[in-house]
């Protein structure tokens, strides 16, 4: 999966309840994060400790790992191990997301005091 393919996916994925111009406008467009997804979406997650708690409990062996999202830009996509919510806080990077391998979940450590956030798809 290359980069585009990921944003998009994970838009259509956690955004799919979403109205298309509100992703515009608060996610992809230049100067938004993709976590805006959360916060101006109001797509349903956990959040601070209790995202962090129900993310250490998730059962998983891999799952992908991306940075930024900034202006519609990942970085550093790739296929990881298990995580911890506490290896998550201490990443360098400014914003880091891991994904379910399926999709059925996201992690997001955002470099502002606004998360994690913890997204689980039904």
């Amino acid at each position: 999966m290359n980069d585009r393919e990921m944003i998009e996916k994970w838009i259509a994925v956690f955004g799919k309840d979403l109205e298309e111009t509100m992703i515009e406008d608060h996610v992809t467009s230049e100067g938004n994060l993709l976590w805006h997804i959360f916060t101006w979406g109001n797509v349903p997650c956990l959040e601070e400790d209790e995202a962090r708690k129900a993310f250490d409990a998730l059962q998983y062996t891999e799952a992908f790992r991306f940075c930024g999202g900034y202006s519609n830009q990942i970085e550093d996509l790739s296929v990881v191990g298990k995580a911890s919510a506490k290896e998550m806080d201490e990443a360098p990077e400014s914003d880091v997301y891991l994904v379910a391998k399926d999709f059925a979940w996201t992690y997001v450590r955002t470099h502002e005091p606004l998360g994690p956030y913890l997204c689980i798809r039904k």
